[in-house]
């Protein structure tokens, strides 16, 4: 039996829902388990994110002269250390920074320090918690969008339009030779979607 990513964006329920099936129709759990997972991994690449609230420990960031350091996650929900490497070499020496010297911009995921971040490579060591502690409800309602066309077209190949259940409306597309940003595209996802997505900044590690 599958299970569900700890880190998943719906519910069974919620995608059973949106395919009509009673609760107590449990006959395709499997597969709606596996397509939940498959449809948070597509979401989180297409967003470049982890939506679910992670700690993350030691992430190392190379220095790049500038006073904000963006982190690879957002948004930030707290910084437990900002440390910087005490030598040039590739060695396990930090120092940690005082709280009072820099300031965090949670909604962007930045810390904003008082001095340059100094330009070495894998200078500055931060450890701390981003993402969400509740999945927004736009987001699990695409990913339950999304989950619920990967059961249909993903066994059958089915190419169903439309289908009504009580206040959901679901539009399906023939998912052939289609890419997971491409699939998500055509569900008209992106709107939603695109508004969590990470930017790509040059030259930042």
């Amino acid at each position: 039996m599958a299970v569900l990513l700890d880190y998943s964006l719906t519910t069974l329920a919620d995608v059973k829902e949106s395919l009509g099936l009673s609760s107590g129709d449990t006959s395709k759990d499997n597969l709606i388990i596996r397509k939940i997972n498959q449809a948070t991994r597509m979401i989180e690449n297409y967003c470049d994110c982890r939506f679910k609230e992670t700690t993350y420990t030691g992430e190392l960031y190379d220095g790049h002269g500038g006073n904000e350091l963006v982190l690879r996650h957002k948004p930030i929900i707290s910084v437990t250390s900002l440390a910087y490497r005490n030598v040039p070499t590739n060695e396990n020496y930090f120092t940690t920074v005082d709280a009072t010297d820099y300031y965090v911009k949670e909604e962007y995921g930045v810390i904003e320090f008082l001095a340059p971040f100094t330009q070495w490579i894998d200078r500055w060591q931060v450890t701390y918690s981003a993402g969400y502690t509740t999945i927004p409800e736009d987001v699990a309602e695409a990913c339950a969008t999304l989950a619920a066309y990967l059961v249909v077209n993903g066994t059958s190949g089915t190419n169903v339009k439309r289908k009504r259940e009580g206040q959901r409306e679901i539009e399906y597309f023939d998912a052939t030779s289609k890419s997971g940003d491409s699939i998500i595209d055509q569900l008209g996802l992106s709107d939603v979607l695109s508004a969590y997505a990470s930017p790509v900044i040059s030259g930042l590690n």
